[in-house]
């Protein structure tokens, strides 16, 4: 949460961009393909083919996490590093 909290780019600031629930996280996997083109010609970083936490909690310690690799939904303790956050912007 720290992570995307902070994350900025040119042209947005710190807290413009949000931890998506599990829900969104689902249809940018169902998507993954175009966005990943997408991405690439924007020069953006594709996405990662495997896990990444949700906004979605689990419990205090756990949260929802999917693998971009295969769809699989698990959850995970939060305080895990080894595994991706992907920051996203509202339209």
């Amino acid at each position: 949460f720290e992570y995307v909290n902070s994350y900025k780019t040119e042209g947005t600031n710190a807290g413009d961009w949000y931890l998506p629930a599990i829900g969104e996280l689902n249809a940018i996997y169902d998507n993954r393909v175009a966005l990943d083109i997408a991405l690439g010609k924007i020069g953006g970083t594709k996405l990662e083919s495997t896990y990444h936490f949700s906004s979605s909690e689990y419990s205090d310690s756990k949260a929802w996490m999917l693998n971009f690799d295969s769809g699989h939904v698990d959850k995970y303790n939060k305080d895990d590093g080894m595994y991706y956050a992907r920051p996203v912007l509202a339209f």
